[in-house]
């Protein structure tokens, strides 16, 4: 059988330059690449199949950002994280299939924007949050992720928010997601959202994503150490505004 036709039609073209700014994201940052993706590949494609193609082309392609990025990983607050994330990923994967996703969306990308902005004025904090804030941030997490597969946000705003330096941001969040996306892709499998589509257009994505996560590797290497946090809160209050459904006739 002739390749492009099992393939398909690709996607179309802003998707697969999602999947390419997505990627060099995730390589610089660590996370971030649901917060580029999924706004233009929901818009187009819609939640579902955007969720699907987005865990996918993640799960395999951040195999190859582990080894330079695991010795940096804050391993005291990866455990209480993933607790609270398996409590609060299955309430969001049962939320995706369940209900209308729109005024979840306001409400998640609102609060994460006011999150950021207090972050910004108050400033970073010197000593990692207690027991239970880490486990409420693990459940808010997962609950997003399966809604809306940007529960990276909240993370990242944890890490960045405390005394995690530049390498253990990065490296928290990739750690981190690894068994949470066997989990999560687990769960997905099971509410159906990998079908024969989903599966076509992340073999249309994955290059393009794989290319800017070497691409953003790159970058982290040999860039100014001082650019990583405002670099990282760009992408936080970039993604967080164009996430609401506002902007969804803009995006198509």
């Amino acid at each position: 059988m002739d390749l492009t036709a099992a393939l398909g039609s690709a996607p179309p073209i802003a998707v697969l330059v999602a999947a390419f700014f997505a990627g060099t994201v995730r390589g610089y940052t660590g996370f971030g690449s649901a917060m580029i993706f999924m706004p233009v590949a929901g818009a187009y494609l819609g939640p579902k199949a955007a969720i699907g193609i987005m865990s996918i082309i993640d799960a395999v392609l951040q195999l190859a950002m582990i080894r330079s990025t695991w010795r940096h990983a804050r391993w005291g607050e990866i455990g209480p994280l993933f607790v609270g994330y398996v409590v609060g990923l299955p309430i969001g994967v049962w939320l995706l299939v369940t209900i209308d996703p729109t005024p979840v969306r306001w409400v998640t990308s609102l609060s994460i924007v006011l999150v950021l902005t207090l972050l910004l004025l108050v400033g970073r904090i010197e000593r990692s949050p207690g027991l239970p804030a880490t486990l409420a941030t693990g459940a808010a997490s997962g609950i997003i992720s399966g809604l809306a597969s940007l529960g990276g946000m909240v993370l990242s705003l944890f890490w960045l928010a405390g005394p995690s330096h530049n390498a253990g941001v990065r490296g928290s969040s990739v750690a981190f997601f690894v068994p949470a996306s066997v989990l999560s892709m687990s769960l997905l499998a099971l509410a159906g959202i990998f079908t024969s589509e989903v599966f076509r257009g992340a073999a249309w994505t994955i290059l393009p994503y794989g290319i800017g996560i070497g691409l953003g590797s790159l970058l982290f290497d040999r860039a100014d150490p001082r650019l990583f946090r405002p670099v990282a809160f760009a992408v936080i209050a970039i993604a967080a505004l164009t996430s609401l459904p506002l902007l969804d006739r803009i995006l198509r």
